[in-house]
């Protein structure tokens, strides 16, 4: 009875995914650079985590904080050191609650959580432990 409620609960958990427009995954290979803050459609931008910001009342930033991607690019979190850090999708920036559109845990250095748009739209984010300072938004605009 419990594995069929758990099956029941990763069915409804992948067809919500899969009805907000992101699909996401965690790939284990490190990237060596950062590509730029917009990229053509089929594109992945990297986003940097950080705690080295030297701001004390935000010691710990998503740089860049604001992304513009095309439909079918990939946004792809980087943790710059070994602080546990979420990437958190919220239905407003100004109202830090989970939407459930992506959530996803970094806390080794290197560590990268990704997501695919699979739509436009405007998908604002956060980090819970940090939501106070760090949060950002990726603008996905028609190819």
């Amino acid at each position: 009875m419990a594995t069929a409620r758990a099956a029941g609960a990763l069915l409804a958990l992948a067809i919500a995914l899969g009805a907000v427009g992101c699909a996401e995954d965690r790939p284990a290979a490190p990237a060596t650079s950062a590509p730029p803050a917009s990229a053509p459609a089929g594109e992945q931008v990297e986003v940097r985590l950080s705690c080295s910001t030297g701001d004390p009342d935000a010691p710990c930033a998503f740089k860049p904080t604001e992304v513009t991607i095309h439909v079918g690019d990939t946004v792809r979190w980087v943790n710059d050191d070994a602080t546990y850090h979420t990437i958190t999708s919220t239905e407003r920036a100004d109202v830090r609650r989970p939407s459930g559109r992506f959530d996803g845990v970094v806390d080794e250095r290197e560590e990268a959580f990704t997501v695919t748009f699979t739509e436009s739209g405007e998908f604002a984010y956060y980090c819970q432990p940090h939501a106070e300072f760090m949060a950002g938004v990726v603008r996905v605009v028609p190819e």
